[in-house]
C-alpha cells in the first residue's frame, strides 16, 4: 500500500548525473481531450496526442520502475518532452526528480503479471498495459533525450542521453483512470522500445 506523498518525509538522493540502465516502452496515444502545456511552453505537435512510458531501471545509481504522462512541447528553439504526471516506486528516484529536475514525481505501486504491468496509487488504479518484452536484435544507437522541468518558479531543461537498441515496443493500454481530462486506451499511434538501455541523466540547465 502506497502512502499519500505529503506524508513521506524528504531523505537523501544521489546527485546528478546518474547512470541508469534496464528497458523501457515508449507510446504516442490520441485522446479525445486534449493535454495542454503550461505557457511559456508551447506544443509541438498536436496536443490530443499523449507520450506514455512505461521505464524499467534495472540497474545503476538507482533500481526503480517509473511511468510518465507528458507531451512534447518546446521553449524558443529547444525541443523536449513536458511531464505532465509521473509515477515511481522508489522514494529517493521521488525526490531525486523533485528536488533536481523539477518533476513532480509521485509514488505508485507496480504490479508485473509477465508482459502486464499495473500501476497504482492511494487512488486507485492509474492504468494497465502491455509490453513486449522480447530483447532487441537491432544494434545499438545513441539518442539525447531532452526533458523539461518547472522547480521553484524557475523553468529547467535537460539533455540526457542514451545508448540503446530499438526494438517493438508491442504497447497496448488495457485499463487508464477516469481521473484525468484526457484519455488513453488500445495501441498507440507510434510506439518504439529501448530493450535494453543504458541512459545518463545530467543536471539541468534553467531557461
Amino acid at each position: 500500500m502506497i502512502n499519500q506523498t505529503g506524508s513521506l518525509a524528504e531523505i537523501p538522493y544521489p546527485r546528478p548525473p546518474w547512470q541508469l540502465g534496464g528497458e523501457s516502452w515508449v507510446g504516442v496515444f490520441k485522446s479525445p481531450g486534449a493535454a495542454n502545456v503550461p505557457i511559456p511552453l508551447k506544443p509541438l505537435i498536436n496536443p490530443h496526442y499523449l507520450v506514455v512510458a512505461i521505464i524499467r531501471y534495472l540497474y545503476g545509481t538507482l533500481t526503480y520502475d517509473e511511468m510518465i504522462i507528458g507531451s512534447v512541447a518546446r521553449y524558443g528553439w529547444r525541443i523536449g518532452l513536458y511531464v505532465h504526471h509521473i509515477w515511481v516506486d522508489d522514494i529517493s528516484s521521488m525526490w531525486g526528480g523533485r528536488k533536481i529536475w523539477g518533476l513532480n514525481k509521485e509514488m505508485a505501486n507496480f504490479s508485473w503479471n509477465r508482459n502486464i504491468v499495473q500501476v497504482s496509487d492511494e487512488l486507485g488504479v492509474i492504468a494497465s498495459i502491455s509490453v513486449d518484452q522480447e530483447k532487441s536484435r537491432f544494434p545499438a544507437i545513441w539518442l539525447p533525450v531532452p526533458s523539461f522541468g518547472h522547480l521553484d518558479e524557475r523553468w529547467l531543461f535537460t539533455l540526457g542521453s542514451i545508448k540503446t537498441n530499438l526494438g517493438r515496443a508491442g504497447m497496448e493500454i488495457n485499463e487508464w483512470s477516469q481521473r484525468f481530462p484526457y484519455q488513453a486506451l488500445g495501441r498507440p499511434s507510434f510506439s518504439i522500445a529501448g530493450k535494453p538501455f543504458d541512459m545518463t541523466f545530467v543536471a539541468p540547465k534553467e531557461l
